[in-house]
């Protein structure tokens, strides 16, 4: 049983698009420290939809009897969290026996040294126990950390391109590229729907998860650069 592990706004298990889920946990900062809760629902729940959004990308075509999910809330109704929240959310992952990690951002480099040490050393030490980690390596011309570690066993950093459709895949070097579009959800148009890079994260975590799996992968053939 593949554990797929996503750090967002939550999940919400009733989503008609989501897989199973095993759990979860929040992630919140409190008077200067971390605190994690799990006890209910409602402490992993998704209030705004964005990280169900996520995790329906990643279930796309994957046969549910073959994998769980697991919803680690770091963000709350915006996509802000402290460093120490992304990297505990992170530990708590691996501790739970998680395959892939999911990582929807990350800490703009150069922007706070310290913080990216937290999710360097976190990040680092979920390759060593062999998890496959998917993070954006850059978003608005910002390269994030831990995205853009180079050398992290297991590490996956992704990028998004406006150019490419729902589907597709593209590697430009060590760098995976993929649309900024969310999973269809009929009748609503692409444009009234989340986008954004997580969203290419969300698309590499689920071609990751195929292959792992051993299913077909057509929903997200890897694409060529296109010519200059």
């Amino acid at each position: 049983m593949l554990r797929i592990a996503i750090l967002d706004t939550g999940i919400n298990p009733a989503h008609r698009q989501v897989g199973p889920l095993a759990g979860g946990v929040r992630v919140s900062w409190i008077d200067g420290r971390v605190r994690l809760t799990g006890n209910r629902r409602a402490d992993w729940g998704d209030e705004i939809g964005h990280g169900t959004a996520v995790a329906a990308t990643v279930c796309d075509g994957l046969p549910p009897e073959a994998f769980t999910l697991l919803s680690v809330r770091v963000f709350g109704r915006r996509m802000d969290a402290p460093p120490e929240c992304l990297a505990a959310g992170v530990r708590w992952a691996v501790g739970q026996g998680a395959d892939l990690v999911n990582l929807s951002a990350g800490v703009p480099a150069g922007s706070d040294p310290a913080g990216e040490a937290v999710v360097r050393d976190a990040w680092a030490a979920a390759g060593e126990a062999g998890v496959t980690l998917v993070a954006p390596r850059a978003s608005h011309d910002a390269l994030l950390i831990p995205g853009a570690l180079a050398g992290v066993a297991g590490a996956i950093g992704v990028e998004a391109d406006t150019e490419l459709d729902y589907g597709q895949l593209a590697r430009r070097g060590e760098v995976l590229v993929a649309p900024p579009w969310a999973r269809p959800l009929p009748p609503l148009p692409r444009e009234k729907n989340f986008s954004g890079v997580s969203f290419a994260v969300a698309a590499v975590t689920n071609r990751v998860a195929g292959v792992r799996l051993g299913v077909a992968t057509a929903h997200f053939p890897v694409e060529p650069k296109p010519a200059p």
